[in-house]
């Protein structure tokens, strides 16, 4: 099958493909969502090495798991749920470090011009630093683009716990928000 043809299919029909033997359809859903994939554990575990690291083991899971892979949720949460899995073994085997949200969005600003704001800003992503890890994923999942059902899925929970956490979560950001204005 032509390149240009893996393209047009879906996440579901590239898995299969590359569960029957297809390694471009493969290529195609990495070249797809790494970017993403990355940019989402990146925000949680703070180092671009492991990052790439636990990346790569969710690919490596992808591959492994392809022969028996079913499509009862779209390939994406599934991707995501393996992702998360791989961060939440990295956080057990070696502590959960803080998330890098603050530090992130800082260097950000840092190569840009600095401006009266910049102090909100700062008091902003201090807050977002201090949010539970699962209200944080939570919240980055949503800001990802994932439904709520989604996201239940990729964390193993239930979507009452979701729309929990992302209610916990902004009435967090609104009441430091509104105290420090």
């Amino acid at each position: 099958m032509p390149r240009w043809l893996y393209k047009n299919l879906s996440d579901e029909n590239l898995m299969r493909a590359y569960a029957g033997g297809r390694a471009r359809a493969f290529d195609c859903l990495y070249e797809r969502h790494r970017t993403r994939l990355f940019s989402f554990i990146r925000r949680q575990c703070g180092s671009d090495a492991i990052a790439e690291e636990l990346v790569q083991d969710a690919w490596l899971a992808v591959i492994r798991q392809a022969k028996n892979y079913s499509p009862q949720a779209k390939f994406t949460t599934w991707l995501f749920r393996i992702a998360q899995n791989r961060l939440i073994d990295h956080w057990r085997k070696f502590g959960a470090t803080a998330n890098v949200v603050t530090e992130e969005l800082t260097d950000r600003l840092a190569g840009s011009c600095r401006t009266s704001s910049d102090a909100e800003l700062e008091d902003l992503f201090a807050v977002l630093q201090d949010l539970p890890p699962e209200q944080l994923t939570t919240m980055l999942l949503k800001i990802e683009g994932f439904s709520r059902q989604e996201i239940a899925e990729i964390t193993s929970c239930k979507q009452e716990t979701v729309k929990s956490r992302l209610r916990y979560a902004k009435n967090h950001l609104k009441e430091a928000l509104e105290v420090s204005a």
